[in-house]
C-alpha cells in the first residue's frame, strides 16, 4: 500500500472530501452495496459506522481481483461480532450477467426481505465502467437510496447526472481539495465524486 494513503486511512482522512456527506448519509441508510471494494476500506468503515450508530445493517461488497478479494476475506475474519452482516462477491458488476460479471439488480439481502431496494448506500468505484454498472442496477434508482460514484472521465460528469435526472434524482459533484496541513492525496487530477443530493 502507498504509505501516504495508508496513513490517511488510519487517521480517517483518506478521501476526506466525502466525510461530511458520508456522516449524514449513514444516518439514513441501513444497507450498503460497495462496488469496487478493493481492500475493504469503505466496506469495513461503513460497518464500523453502523456499529457506532447502534444499527443493524448489511453490506454486499463486490471485488473481482483475486489479491484484493483475499484481503477482504482476511479482514472479514478479523471483524468483531456484530449485528452487521457482510457478504463478499468475487465478481465484476456490469450491464449483464456472465461467468465473471453480475448485475446489481441481482443483489439479494440475507434477511427476510431479500429484494428490498430502499434505504441503501450504493458506492461505485470501477475505474471507468460506472455507466455499465448503473445499466445493470436500475432497480436501485429511487429517492430512498443514496449514491456515491467515483468518476475519472469528464464526460461522465454530464452523462451520469443526466441518467439520474431522468428518474427525478439529483447528483452533486465533489472535487478533490488539499487538506490543510497535510496537502493533496496522490490522486490523478481527473478524479471526482458524484453524490446524491442531501435532502435532510
Amino acid at each position: 500500500m502507498n504509505p501516504r494513503n495508508s496513513v490517511r486511512k488510519i487517521f480517517g482522512i483518506y478521501e476526506h472530501e466525502l466525510n461530511g456527506w458520508l456522516e449524514t448519509t449513514l444516518l439514513h441508510v441501513n444497507r450498503v452495496v460497495d462496488v469496487g471494494a478493493n481492500d475493504g476500506y469503505f466496506t469495513f468503515g461503513c460497518a464500523a459506522a453502523f456499529m457506532r450508530l447502534r444499527k443493524r445493517g448489511e453490506i454486499v461488497a463486490f471485488e473481482p481481483e483475486d489479491r484484493e478479494f483475499r484481503k477482504l476475506e482476511q479482514s472479514l475474519k478479523w471483524q468483531p461480532r456484530s449485528s452487521i452482516h457482510i457478504s463478499l462477491m468475487r465478481s465484476f458488476a456490469g450491464r449483464k450477467t456472465t461467468q465473471t460479471t453480475t448485475i446489481l439488480d441481482a443483489v439479494r439481502w440475507n434477511d427476510e426481505d431479500s429484494m428490498n431496494r430502499t434505504n441503501t448506500l450504493v458506492k461505485i468505484d470501477v475505474e471507468g465502467a460506472e455507466e455499465e454498472v448503473l445499466a445493470g442496477g436500475v432497480s436501485w434508482l429511487n429517492a430512498t437510496n443514496r449514491f456515491l460514484i467515483e468518476v475519472h472521465q469528464t464526460e461522465f460528469l454530464k452523462t451520469i447526472p443526466r441518467l439520474f435526472e431522468q428518474r427525478g434524482l439529483i447528483l452533486d459533484r465533489i472535487d478533490q481539495r488539499p487538506l490543510f496541513g497535510v496537502g493533496r492525496e496522490m490522486r490523478a487530477p481527473n478524479n471526482w465524486w458524484l453524490v446524491s443530493r442531501q435532502t435532510v
